[in-house]
């Protein structure tokens, strides 16, 4: 026998013997010591030996303070000499200590990780799914565990190998889930049918992104979503009851814009919003769009529209800032409304830039229309 093998042997014994110890002084030494060993490529321990090591790392770890530990295995994460019965125990630990195991070790396989997250923290499956090259048992596994912020970091993962269906799936959820959105638009190779489903309740900018980066229709994409919004405000104005009575009303001839206004004064947002609608002849989504942009020269338009006083128009636009503000991003600005440019405004150009989805979504000025 040589004489590193030799030593080999008495060292095997000093830690188990450390081992047997009641210090926690001992006890961290040990830890850190036998750490140096599996951390150093100039040892020659066998498998074997590794695995007794192994052993009494899991027998202490409970007088082990976390920090120790966790710095144990930060620094065996990406090790593939060690025993997997080690990266096993530390993968199950606390988040701290097993972060670096879950996503970096290579040892640890398919039925490892789902196990770990049928059985452990959200926080252990959030690290398992920004690993890489996730097999798709386990991507539908994380999925399946209902948790936002975990799906979020799989799709933002573009090595995980997500399964179609799966894919599918949080397509329909991002209807609900604004989060999924982005980070599923921008996957890689996502089939350009799950693009074109999300394109129906996804924002104006996440529209733009689909056009530029799937090969989509714009124009046909844009007459569904004009059939959907139909669809959704005559199934809305048959069943709500403010849509009922400003319908009663409109057959009655008793709906007017003093009604309208009244009802905004009232914080009757619904009635003044179908009165809007009706009074206009338009569809309540467009009209919905009119008074929510940030751009008031539309909602100028449509109140000059219905001929309604500079005086009136300004309270209308004052009552809706609150509204619009509730809704609005950081970055949107809220501006006064514009008098001089309602002086200025005549039936017939009016009637010319309601009749323009751009100007009326407030994609583009006035001016431009």
């Amino acid at each position: 026998m040589n004489a590193a093998r030799q030593e080999n042997i008495l060292e095997i014994k000093r830690l188990a013997g450390l081992a047997g110890t009641n210090s926690r002084e001992q006890r961290e030494f040990l830890y850190n010591r036998i750490g140096h060993f599996l951390n150093d490529d100039q040892q020659t321990f066998s498998l074997s030996e590794k695995e007794i090591m192994a052993d009494i790392i899991c027998r202490i770890t409970a007088d082990v303070e976390r920090s120790i530990r966790a710095n144990f295995a930060k620094k065996l994460a990406a090790r593939t000499d060690v025993p997997k019965s080690l990266m096993l125990f530390l993968a199950n630990d606390e988040i701290e200590v097993a972060l670096p195991i879950l996503r970096d070790c290579g040892l640890l396989e398919e039925h490892d990780l789902l196990d770990i997250v049928k059985h452990r923290s959200r926080q252990h499956r959030l690290a398992i799914a920004a690993r890489d090259n996730l097999e798709e048992t386990v991507c539908t596994a994380l999925c399946e565990s209902g948790e936002t912020d975990v799906a979020v970091t799989l799709l933002m993962n573009h090595s995980a190998q997500m399964p179609l269906m799966m894919l599918e799936y949080l397509g329909e959820q991002s209807e609900y889930i604004p989060e999924y959105q982005r980070p599923l638009l921008e996957r890689p190779f996502l089939p350009k049918e799950i693009a074109e489903k999300m394109y129906r309740w996804v924002s104006m900018s996440l529209r733009e992104f689909i056009c530029q980066n799937f090969e989509v229709d714009a124009r046909l994409l844009e007459m569904e979503l004009q059939d959907r919004e139909t669809t959704i405000s005559a199934i809305t104005m048959e069943n709500d009851p403010s849509a009922r009575l400003v319908e009663k009303l409109h057959r009655s001839g008793e709906l007017s814009p003093r009604f309208m206004i009244k009802s905004l004064q009232q914080g009757e947002v619904d009635l003044f919003e179908f009165a809007f609608a009706r009074l206009l002849d338009m569809d309540i989504t467009i009209v919905r769009q009119i008074i929510y942009t940030d751009n008031p020269e539309v909602l100028a338009v449509a109140c000059r529209r219905l001929e309604i006083d500079r005086v009136i128009y300004k309270n209308i636009h004052d009552l809706t800032v609150s509204i619009r503000a509730e809704s609005a991003t950081p970055a949107s600005i809220i501006t006064p409304a514009p008098l001089e440019f309602y002086d200025l405004l005549t039936a017939e150009a009016v009637t010319i830039a309601l009749q323009n989805a751009e100007f009326i979504a407030g994609k583009i000025r006035y001016a431009e229309t």
